[in-house]
């Protein structure tokens, strides 16, 4: 899109006057995210909507088939779950000027006409600093943490927590039956999200936790929580992408949107909380040279399969 056909764009997108996004961000970013973005766009008033992928999933399903839908934009949901949308002609292709800036690695960043990658979640061992001092060095130290005191992500909230835990098995990490000898001293305590899973941990209720997103851990740990976390050897990392539904009340400001967050004021944004995808923008999380793989992100059926595995490793 040249410069004539993206200040249309603009212009009806102020028309506009607003924008709602349905995200998992967590507030280290969605909280300062509405102020940044109208300071850019003083005439669009920007909602974001935070919650957990069940329910965001479950919220646009059912909007969609009403007629009704609220969000205009979408971040961070499974790859097969944008995929779902986009063939279902509920999305609107990305045309954003951003995407063209050297600065953004297109080839890498765009999977489909429909989604780009704004950031990558990293994940890492993490633990409360009070109650285990000497943190979490190895597999080997989170299986000997008591299964009270240790933290999980319901793998039910998302295929990505499933996927993310499925990688706790490969031979470069935990290793085969990691789960189940993580599970055989009895069930770890499950939270529905890393961010109350890592508020709790900063509050005492738990020592530590299996792999979340090392940035949610990092913003926590910079308000002066007694939290710290290490980006493991081999660590998974996953593509956070970004959508635009085609039902949604203001198209406009959805791509305005979506250009800005790839901008270098959105990216300085999401630094905060993710691995930036613009070029030359600093990040908060710190992997002192540990190597990271991209987590191959697994279908629906895939999912519902290890969710029932995790099920019956607990016992129920």
């Amino acid at each position: 899109m040249d410069q004539a056909e993206w200040s249309k764009v603009v212009d009806a997108a102020n028309k506009e006057g607003e924008l709602t996004i349905y995200g998992l961000l967590s507030p280290s970013m969605s909280d300062p995210l509405p102020a940044a973005f109208q300071k850019d766009y003083p005439n669009i008033k920007l909602t974001y909507v935070r919650s957990n992928p069940a329910d965001i999933t479950a919220r646009v399903d059912a909007e969609l088939a009403a007629g009704n839908v609220g969000a205009d934009v979408v971040d961070i949901l499974d790859h097969p779950t944008f995929d779902g949308y986009a063939n279902k002609g509920a999305l609107l292709p990305l045309t954003v000027p951003a995407l063209g800036d050297p600065k953004v690695d297109r080839a890498n960043n765009q999977r489909t006409p429909y989604v780009v990658t704004m950031g990558s979640t990293v994940y890492a061992w993490a633990w409360n600093t009070k109650l285990m001092p000497k943190g979490i060095n190895s597999w080997q130290d989170l299986l000997n943490v008591d299964p009270s005191h240790l933290g999980v992500t319901d793998p039910s909230i998302s295929p990505i927590v499933a996927s993310v835990l499925q990688t706790t098995e490969k031979p470069q990490t935990g290793g085969p039956a990691f789960l189940n000898k993580l599970t055989s001293k009895g069930a770890p305590r499950s939270y529905p999200g890393s961010n109350p899973e890592i508020a709790a941990m900063a509050a005492g209720e738990i020592s530590a936790t299996m792999p979340v997103p090392a940035g949610n851990v990092a913003s926590v740990k910079a308000t002066g929580a007694p939290v710290d976390y290490k980006v493991y050897p081999n660590a998974g990392s996953i593509p956070n992408e970004v959508v635009v539904l085609k039902a949604g009340k203001h198209p406009n400001a959805a791509q305005v949107y979506v250009n800005w967050l790839l901008g270098e004021a959105g990216q300085t944004i999401l630094a905060k909380g993710m691995f930036p995808v613009r070029e030359g923008v600093p990040g908060l999380i710190q992997t002192n040279g540990a190597t990271l793989e991209e987590i191959p992100q697994i279908t629906t059926d895939e999912a519902k399969a290890f969710q029932q595995r995790w099920k019956t490793l607990l016992g129920q």
